[in-house]
């Protein structure tokens, strides 16, 4: 629950600046990245299709891992994942883990394939693993700034 609050007050302050971000006007479809490990029902579907009222009402199950999903390992494909098909549209991504990026691209990559106008991915993080990368040091300067709801990650500036 505690992340559905995160995602839904995120997108309520900065789903308009990740679409400008992209210059389209608004994202008429969301959907997540499905789990490659076989997990049938995954909590950030049921988090974004149920929970969340800023997704729920765009939500649509689009995507799904192919047979050979699994054997990929971290590489960005466009095999790992296929699309229903869409006749345009603009389409919100999310995923709830970021160590490469590589899942998300090939789902994008999918959607995109489907015929979606344009993609943009946003990531719920669930945790850090410090000794990856340069993450330390991320969160080190996270550390050094003042949290506020109201900066927005794309654009510098104050909503409030």
């Amino acid at each position: 629950m505690g992340l559905a609050a995160v995602l839904w007050r995120f997108l309520a302050l900065h789903e308009d600046c990740v679409a400008d971000h992209c210059t389209i006007p608004a994202f008429d479809i969301v959907t997540t990245v499905p789990s490659t490990s076989g997990r049938a029902d995954h909590p950030l579907r049921t988090m974004v299709a149920d929970l969340v009222g800023a997704t729920r009402h765009r939500y649509r199950d689009l995507l799904t891992p192919t047979a050979t999903a699994v054997t990929l390992g971290r590489s960005a494909s466009v095999e790992r994942y296929r699309s229903s098909a869409l006749w345009g549209g603009n389409v919100l991504l999310i995923d709830d883990t970021w160590t490469t990026g590589n899942h998300a691209q090939s789902a994008s990559a999918a959607l995109k394939n489907a015929g979606a106008d344009s993609v943009a991915v946003v990531v719920l993080g669930r945790h850090l693993n410090l000794d990856f990368g340069n993450t330390a040091a991320h969160v080190e300067q996270a550390r050094l700034r003042r949290f506020s709801w109201d900066i927005c990650a794309l654009l510098p500036r104050n909503h409030g």
